[in-house]
């Protein structure tokens, strides 16, 4: 899947310790990105129970938690389409629970 960063997710990166950008990485690498692979965003089958992927209340919006203990790393995204109609997964933002205040 084709994706693209927010001015807002590339700002929260840059301002990660390296070990934090390292983590969510990771994640995105090893669980992430061979969830969708297998075809998560179509519900079947379900995202993996670590990532607590779900839908932010009455928005397009999803919530990816990268890390659950220190840090309290979480993500937010949305999935768009390209002028070509391809589907395109935008990163929003980066960083610990505060994120939620502006998706």
């Amino acid at each position: 899947m084709k994706y693209r960063v927010a001015e807002s997710f590339r700002n929260d990166f840059r301002r990660l310790p390296s070990e934090h950008q390292r983590l969510f990485q990771e994640a995105v690498r090893v669980h992430f990105l061979p969830a969708i692979e297998a075809g998560s965003f179509s519900g079947s089958p379900t995202w993996p129970k670590r990532l607590r992927i779900h839908r932010l209340n009455n928005t397009e919006i999803y919530s990816l938690t990268w890390n659950f203990a220190s840090p309290d790393g979480r993500a937010t995204f949305h999935l768009d389409k390209t002028d070509s109609g391809d589907p395109v997964l935008i990163w929003r933002r980066i960083g610990n629970h505060d994120i939620y205040r502006q998706p």
